[in-house]
């Protein structure tokens, strides 16, 4: 479900606010924008996909698998790991690019991040035809980003609670947005047949097996 805030805050208080029901994903809910940006969940998502890239030092050549460097139009380029107008996705996906056009740091020896990067054999899967593999090899990287985020963020208890509930709720629209895509005959999601969610929406589960 999209949610709908009347403040966009950056203090711990935006999870205390409830998501609005969005409309039945159809054919008029693919062609409108996505406005994740004014999102508080969606900037949540953002700042801890974009913390965990520099954190790691993600390499740009992983970053450009995930982006979609060998689709041929810019508009298609999202859906090799992300649902289209899922607001979570695009918050992920935004961050792929933001981290990708980082500049680097003034004498720094051309450092651009921070960590040392992680296995280039990750590629593989990245760019696996097989769309489950791609896609839960991309969420290996971002689901932890959350949960650290989660944690550093030292929410209480009924916060936690709610950002689960949160989740949830977008992973059920989310769910529902790829049947659309289906049903319109995108030719990008017509083999994902294992899909439930996108892996930022996955977190709520890792927010379970935590004990959240």
């Amino acid at each position: 479900m999209k949610l709908h805030l009347l403040t966009i805050s950056l203090t711990l208080s935006f999870v205390l606010q409830l998501p609005a029901k969005a409309a039945e994903p159809g054919p008029e809910t693919l062609k409108k924008s996505v406005e994740w940006q004014n999102d508080a969940m969606c900037q949540f998502v953002f700042f801890a996909v974009l913390e965990g890239l520099y954190r790691d030092g993600i390499q740009n050549e992983i970053v450009d698998a995930i982006i979609g460097d060998r689709v041929e139009k810019e508009r298609d380029k999202v859906k090799t790991h992300f649902v289209f107008r899922c607001e979570l996705c695009h918050a992920t996906y935004e961050a792929f690019r933001a981290y990708r056009k980082r500049p680097t740091f003034m004498d720094a020896k051309g450092a651009s991040t921070f960590g040392k990067g992680t296995d280039l054999k990750l590629l593989k899967d990245l760019r696996s035809k097989d769309a489950r593999k791609r896609i839960y090899a991309m969420g290996g990287l971002i689901r932890p980003w959350i949960m650290h985020r989660i944690e550093e963020t030292r929410k209480t208890p009924k916060e936690k609670s709610l950002m689960k509930k949160q989740f949830a709720d977008y992973a059920q629209y989310g769910a529902k947005l790829l049947n659309a895509h289906k049903k319109a005959k995108d030719g990008f999601y017509l083999d994902w047949r294992f899909y439930g969610s996108c892996q930022a929406c996955e977190a709520a589960k890792d927010l379970g097996k935590a004990g959240f």
